[in-house]
């Protein structure tokens, strides 16, 4: 091939270089002045589920792509990146969209939105090209779940010791800089060896799960619980002094000695109870040290006769 490369009668590629972009994986389109679209490559096809036929002399806000943004707002009106193309003649960065596939689902793909112009500098209209983000999404989700995972105990579906010992260690900095107070509540279930021992692991299983969401319903939108493990279980209550601490944790302790297990569809015959450790912190305590007074208070409380707070 010699010379410059021609452009057909609507300002497109020839052929040639229609054919090398139909050779590519992400999808390509041109639209005019008024926005209709005058090509779309097989890269467009294959994401979109639209044939050329389709969609040529039509615009993509004529119920075809449906462009929404990552918040689901219309993309078809002040938003389009293709309208800022045409109508200011500006290159848009790459954005993420969802366009609406020919089978109805929305579809993921990141946009980049230019000019086009022509040898004498007239305005043609845009292109537009968009790759489909869909394994992105899948590992950004794949990623956030693996998190979670790390963060969350499979059984009880509460913090775990090493997330908890995060958020605390976090608090506990934000709470001397403040000068603010912080109050930790140490527990553990009374006689769960003689419940896994007299009913099975299954049932002590229940025990644990029943008893979590007795604490996690009992607690504060800001304030955090995990089982920090066995039957044990630790409550961050942050702006809280001991004395507020104990009346929360007493509050607890109560509603887990009437709570009943309900499982296979009946009752069983159990009295789960609770001892609990309160500790405040002090102004030079280490997280540490915050933990193992909470510990010791706790310890105070089952050699005091169980099912009670005992605050350091």
């Amino acid at each position: 091939m010699s010379g410059q490369a021609k452009n057909d009668a609507s300002g497109l590629p020839c052929d040639i270089y229609k054919a090398i972009l139909d050779q590519t994986y992400d999808g390509v389109y041109f639209v005019d002045n008024d926005k209709r679209i005058t090509y779309w490559n097989k890269g467009a096809e294959s994401i979109s589920g639209y044939l050329p036929g389709d969609v040529i002399s039509f615009r993509c806000s004529d119920d075809l792509l449906c462009h929404i943004d990552t918040e689901g707002r219309s993309m078809c009106g002040p938003l389009c990146p293709l309208s800022r193309a045409v109508n200011g003649g500006q290159s848009t960065g790459q954005t993420r969209v969802y366009l609406k596939h020919k089978d109805g689902r929305r579809v993921p793909v990141d946009v980049v939105s230019s000019p086009i112009s022509g040898p004498a500098g007239e305005r043609l209209g845009a292109v537009q090209i968009f790759r489909d983000a869909s394994i992105y999404e899948e590992e950004a989700k794949a990623s956030e779940l693996l998190s979670k995972l790390a963060a969350i105990d499979p059984l009880t579906e509460l913090l775990n010791r090493r997330k908890i010992e995060m958020e605390l260690d976090l608090e506990l900095k934000k709470s001397k800089r403040l000068g603010l107070p912080l109050s930790l509540v140490f527990c553990d279930l009374d006689y769960f060896k003689h419940i896994n021992d007299k009913y099975g692991h299954p049932v002590g299983d229940e025990v644990l799960k029943g008893v979590s969401r007795q604490l996690q319903a009992g607690i504060r939108e800001y304030d955090r619980v995990a089982r920090y493990g066995g039957e044990e279980f630790l409550i961050m209550l942050p702006q809280t002094k001991a004395e507020i601490a104990v009346e929360i944790a007493d509050r607890l302790r109560t509603s887990i000695e009437r709570w009943r297990l309900i499982h296979q569809e009946k009752l069983w015959p159990l009295n789960v109870t609770i001892s609990m450790g309160v500790a405040e912190m002090n102004r030079d305590e280490t997280l540490d040290s915050l933990i193992d007074r909470a510990d010791k208070a706790l310890y105070r409380a089952k050699q005091g006769g169980r099912n009670a707070v005992y605050v350091s």
